[in-house]
């Protein structure tokens, strides 16, 4: 009989709704008990809010045949993203090389019939920028499909090495409609030990939240940029997993059960 690994954590899963299925069947399937509470939900753009990102999109994608690179930063940005080409593109344009961050972004990407270049071994902007594909771009044209508001390392990078950046701005993350109170009202009553934040922005709000108190949960956190954050925050106890990724995340949370400390 195999070991149940993660049989004393309760893991509070921190993921939009439709993108934690794999993580919390992973958990589950190691022993973990799950708790799923989304601190970020996944949603279109609306024309009152985002009227000029979506004319621009609009304006670009008109013009997606200019573009030497395309890079796809998630896998929200393609569901997003590859719809809103395909409605100016059935035919995608001839020569764009496409590029994913992170293996579940190009397995989306394939699922939908769109041949990857190169992806980034890890889940981040780091690992792509050392793509062979990204070194030389010297006034090439590259586009970036993201959310509103996205991490602007990567554009920045790119354009250090003489590249024209654009952006496809093609969804937004929103804050779900839960407060502090419920939220530890949660917390309390499942006897969470361990929450799952995926990203700068839930860590923040999860922190938001409780308050004081949330410094006295251990935390899961994909990648050092993260892991400096909570920190600064005041957090003490954090697992590191490589990226976001769901083997990743269970391979550093067995590793926390283990040693019982963090990594």
């Amino acid at each position: 009989m195999a070991i149940a690994k993660l049989s004393d954590l309760r893991v509070l899963v921190t993921r939009p709704e439709d993108r934690s299925a794999d993580f919390a069947a992973a958990l589950r399937a190691a022993g973990a008990e799950v708790v799923l509470q989304p601190l970020l939900n996944i949603a279109p753009l609306t024309a009152a809010e985002h009227g000029a990102a979506m004319q621009k999109s609009h304006s670009i994608l008109l013009n997606l045949d200019e573009y030497q690179r395309l890079i796809f930063i998630s896998v929200n940005a393609v569901q997003f993203g590859v719809e809103q080409i395909e409605q100016y593109w059935p035919q995608w344009p001839v020569g764009i090389e496409v590029y994913a961050i992170g293996a579940a972004t190009a397995a989306a990407l394939a699922d939908r019939d769109v041949t990857v270049h190169q992806r980034a071994l890890a889940m981040n902007s780091e690992s792509l920028l050392s793509c062979s594909g990204l070194q030389n771009v010297a006034k090439s044209k590259i586009l970036i499909v993201r959310g509103v508001g996205g991490r602007e390392y990567l554009a920045e990078e790119l354009k250090k090495r003489g590249a024209l950046v654009d952006y496809v701005e093609c969804y937004q993350r929103c804050k779900p409609s839960i407060d502090g109170e419920q939220l530890r009202e949660v917390v309390s009553a499942r006897r969470v030990n361990m929450v799952a934040l995926n990203s700068g922005e839930t860590l923040s709000y999860f922190t938001e939240l409780m308050g004081e108190e949330a410094f006295s949960y251990p935390i899961l956190v994909p990648g050092a940029r993260v892991e400096e954050l909570a920190r600064a925050q005041g957090y003490c106890s954090i697992v590191q997993a490589e990226n976001a990724g769901t083997e990743a995340s269970i391979t550093a949370l067995e590793c926390y059960a283990n040693n019982n400390t963090p990594i």
